[in-house]
């Protein structure tokens, strides 16, 4: 059970700033809060604003990977910041729950749905993504079934269909409707049995029977020059635009206005939350944001997260490996190529400075760090070997025909060897060499290694600094004659 810090007292020597902290904490709206949150500077905070906190496209990450310390995000944080904060009246999470359409996402939106609508403090509403929506349908139906979806353009006869055109909210006697709009039309969808309807006809069943003074909020669901355009066609006009866009890395720090209707966007991988103020004035909605990074806790001894929410998390890891999904979902894609993987040993033989190179080199000890991990309590203590998210940037060609399956199976391809950036090499040895790899489809160097040293899993990464830690080339007797 999530159990909110009501009675939490900070010092109040750090000033102002900690001492707004300190009562938002607590449940307490303050007037300073209040007039630093009210778009109107009013002394008197509107009687008819509302709070709410928005996020969306989370894209599968439950919690952070680990890889890195300061790290933002996670459920466990997310639920811990509810718990804490106690003052929020809806919750929106915009969709995009995950961002893919395997097994391990199904389960990721299962945790995902157990963590949103079955804790203490539940979410008031949550629109449906076209990532979500690849998923088999049988398990967004029944993962999501009970839970406040939404989908205000989508229509479909089946009896376990999870969406409703909107949500309805009373807030202190503040009539709230919610819809939510999916811009990204595909012929799938009617494959599956979804009508499409058209973005302003979605919009007024998302509004049947609203009473004109009803607070009108709308998820929307596409790219941000699409939803920019998309608001001037709705009428009557949504109080507040939630752009769920997946470019977004964080979210908007304040809202933007097209026309009269304010526009913010929600961020991705939940690392960032917004925590907004919504009431009407003369001209429209009026919104004004806060961002709330999460970052492990500093207000809870030994704090970091939700327990109960880690349990669950914890759950779905060891899940994951009971199932094996490690072996399951390896080898489902061919090579771009159509190349086979020979492991890094193969290649020593014609190109020993590389090799030399490499093993001096984290990347040739990138599978221990996952098994010494999983052994420590204090870092992991959980199946990381089994996880198939973590295992991808540790070793070669995981997903794809010839790649790592399992240490047992494959211990030829554990470690980040030199396939993972060249390509799979059985094309290139079977010619002695007289087929070049160069870099794997023809990527950029920084490229390649941002697919796993991102933002997030390599905060500090600067490529030109960390090549210089694997730098290598042909050996001399390959080197193009002059």
């Amino acid at each position: 059970m999530i159990r909110p810090n009501l009675a939490a007292i900070l010092p109040l020597a750090l000033g102002l700033a900690a001492l707004v902290a300190t009562l938002a904490q607590c449940g307490a709206e303050p007037a300073a809060a209040a007039t630093k949150q009210d778009p109107q500077q009013a002394a008197t905070p509107p009687p008819d604003r509302i709070r709410l906190l928005l996020s969306g496209a989370m894209l599968g990450r439950l919690e952070p990977c680990g890889c890195a310390s300061g790290q933002l995000g996670g459920l466990a944080r997310r639920m811990q910041h509810v718990g804490e904060q106690a003052g929020y009246d809806l919750l929106l999470e915009g969709g995009e729950l995950v961002d893919g359409d395997t097994a391990l996402d199904a389960l990721k939106l299962l945790t995902a749905a157990q963590v949103l609508f079955a804790m203490q403090r539940k979410y008031d509403a949550l629109g449906i993504g076209r990532r979500d929506l690849r998923l088999p349908s049988g398990d967004y139906r029944a993962f999501l079934a009970g839970a406040p979806v939404v989908a205000s353009d989508l229509v479909c006869a089946a009896p376990d269909w999870p969406a409703q055109p909107f949500v309805a909210k009373d807030v202190r006697g503040i009539a709230v409707r919610i819809g939510s709009l999916l811009l990204d039309r595909q012929p799938t969808d009617a494959a599956a049995g979804i009508t499409h309807l058209p973005p302003a006809e979605g919009w007024q069943r998302a509004l049947a029977g609203a009473t004109p003074d009803t607070r009108r909020i709308l998820l929307a669901h596409g790219d941000d020059a699409a939803i920019r355009q998309l608001i001037p066609t709705l009428s009557p006009p949504p109080d507040l635009v939630v752009g769920v866009d997946s470019a977004y890395a964080e979210p908007t720090a304040a809202p933007s206005r097209v026309g009269n209707v304010p526009l913010v966007f929600t961020g991705s991988r939940g690392r960032v939350l917004l925590d907004c103020w919504l009431h009407r004035g003369p001209d429209g909605g009026q919104v004004a944001c806060e961002l709330v990074p999460l970052p492990a806790s500093r207000t809870v001894p030994g704090g970091g997260g939700d327990p109960q929410v880690k349990d669950v998390i914890l759950a779905h890891r060891h899940d994951v490996q009971a199932q094996g999904l490690l072996t399951q979902l390896a080898e489902r894609r061919p090579t771009a190529s159509g190349a086979s993987y020979v492991g890094t040993s193969t290649c020593a033989a014609c190109h020993p400075t590389a090799m030399a190179a490499w093993e001096k080199s984290k990347h040739a000890h990138a599978w221990q760090t996952l098994v010494d991990a999983e052994k420590d309590a204090k870092r992991y203590g959980w199946p990381v070997t089994a996880y198939p998210d973590c295992v991808s940037c540790h070793v070669v060609g995981y997903g794809e025909r010839s790649g790592f399956r399992s240490a047992a199976d494959t211990p030829h391809l554990t470690d980040v060897g030199c396939e993972r950036c060249h390509g799979p090499g059985s094309e290139h040895v079977a010619a002695g060499g007289q087929k070049p790899l160069g870099l794997l489809g023809g990527a950029q160097g920084s490229q390649l290694c941002t697919q796993c040293h991102d933002y997030e899993q390599s905060p500090t990464f600067v490529y030109g600094d960390k090549w210089t830690a694997i730098r290598h080339g042909r050996e001399a007797h390959q080197q193009p004659k002059k």
